[in-house]
């Protein structure tokens, strides 16, 4: 069995058609597919492979595909051969970092994943995401500072890289930021996402969903490092159990966490899932490094016969 880290990614790598590979190829992915569908009341397979824009991107028909697919693929390529000598999720992506690594079970992620969407949509949490791109760490964190000064709750949601961030906070917060920004950075985006998910913000959500994390009965020790979205190592069930409960609060540092694997030695690294925002982000961080794609079946025989190489 050949070993390499698999790399997880977040929400917004959804696309049309994902995974159809898999359910035409695999009985057991079709069930999955049905089970998380009836669970989430997400008809998945008509939305991946025909639904509109606006119901593929939905907060819980994107962040349950995702993490379909991207279970589905870390499945495959065990089966191919190709094994976790590590993992690590991009924000959303740590549900299926968690599974891979053999510190939750599917279904139980799944009730996470949806309990967190209950909670967020119960209590009426909205807000705003936002990419700034070519802007210096420092400058992004004064306004945000500035603004919170004001009333005006914006906060770096993400670290990408040095020069590559996520603002998350209100709407109103988020649209002054970028403002604020559009001229002191390469480019500026909003996003399509409507909460303020990294951010102090979610914390009711947190309080709401604790029952619920406690309660979980396949939380155990990962078999394989798993790299926290602040770069640290997770490797005892208490900590697996506290990131489900909080993770959607405190900030992803990606680049802490990608360069964390590079300085264990890790050179060749999988995006286990639909799209490719992983390996472009890579780019920004460590060109030295190989992320290579393991989204679909025909991605990840190649990959394989790569790696046995």
């Amino acid at each position: 069995m050949i070993s390499v880290p698999f790399l997880f990614p977040g929400q917004l790598s959804e696309f049309s058609g994902m995974g159809r590979d898999f359910f035409e190829a695999d009985a057991e992915a079709r069930r999955l597919l049905d089970e998380t569908s009836a669970r989430t009341g997400r008809d998945l397979g008509r939305i991946f492979s025909s639904g509109a824009e606006e119901e593929l991107h939905e907060n819980l028909a994107a962040q349950a595909g995702v993490y379909l697919v991207s279970t589905l693929a870390a499945r495959a390529l065990v089966g191919a051969g190709v094994a976790p000598a590590a993992t690590a999720g991009y924000s959303l992506g740590n549900y299926a970092a968690f599974v891979a690594a053999g510190a939750l079970s599917y279904e139980e992620g799944l009730d996470v994943l949806i309990g967190v969407w209950r909670e967020t949509e119960s209590l009426g949490i909205r807000g705003a995401m936002a990419a700034v791109v070519g802007c210096r760490r420092e400058v992004v964190e004064e306004v945000c500072d500035q603004l919170r000064a004001r009333d005006l709750p914006v906060w770096i949601g993400n670290v990408n890289s040095s020069t590559q961030f996520v603002l998350t906070g209100t709407a109103e917060a988020v649209r002054t930021a970028l403002d604020a920004l559009s001229t002191r950075a390469l480019s500026v985006l909003p996003l399509t996402m409507q909460w303020p998910i990294h951010s102090a913000l979610m914390e009711p959500v947190a309080r709401a969903v604790a029952p619920l994390v406690a309660r979980l009965q396949s939380v155990r020790d990962p078999d394989v490092p798993f790299y926290g979205p602040d770069g640290t190592v997770a490797r005892r069930a208490e900590d697996i159990r506290r990131l489900l409960a909080t993770e959607f609060i405190h900030p992803t540092l990606w680049n802490a966490t990608f360069e964390a694997m590079i300085a264990a030695g890790h050179r060749t690294f999988l995006e286990v899932g639909p799209g490719e925002m992983l390996g472009r982000m890579s780019r920004w961080i460590d060109r030295s490094v190989a992320v290579r794609r393991a989204g679909t079946l025909e991605e990840i025989r190649r990959v394989a016969d790569i790696l046995r190489a």
